[in-house]
This record gives structure tokens, sequence and C-alpha cells, in this order.
């Protein structure tokens, strides 16, 4: 994949602390900063998916649902071959 140059401001605080992580791993400013974005931008699409999730699980009729399947399983289910 290309790389790109990316001008950004950041307090100086910041940038000594990333200078310095850097430094005592033996990697590139450029590669902590990638990084750091990558798990950011994970961090937000993660967030987004479990709020969709969420709000699925709120409707009563899902809810409704599951306890119904959950009231099967236990109702069918031999607890000795639960695998806990």
């Amino acid at each position: 994949m290309p790389h790109l140059k990316l001008s950004v401001t950041v307090p100086e605080n910041i940038l000594n602390e990333i200078k310095k992580i850097a430094g005592s791993r033996g990697t590139k400013v450029s590669r902590m900063v990638t990084e750091a974005l990558r798990d950011k931008i994970m961090k937000i699409k993660e967030d987004a998916f479990v709020s969709q999730i969420n709000k699925i699980l709120e409707s009563p009729e899902v809810t409704k649902d599951q306890l119904k399947m959950a009231d099967d399983i236990a109702n069918t289910m031999n607890i000795e071959e639960l695998p806990w």
C-alpha cells in the first residue's frame, strides 16, 4: 500500500511522548502514528457495530424471541452436555 505524507498539529507533550516511545521501541514516529490511527479507526468501527447490535437488541420482539429461545434450550438441554 502506498504511503502518503500528512501534516498534523499535536500538543508538544504528545509529540514528545511519541518520540520517546518510538525511540525506546526502535521504530519511527510515522509508524507509531500509523498504529495509533489504525487502532482508533478500529475502535470507532467496533463501537459503531456494538451500537447497531444494541439497538437491535432493544427491540421488544427480539427480546421476546431471545427469551423463548433461551427457555427452549434450557428445557431441552442436558446440563451434563454443557462444556463448563
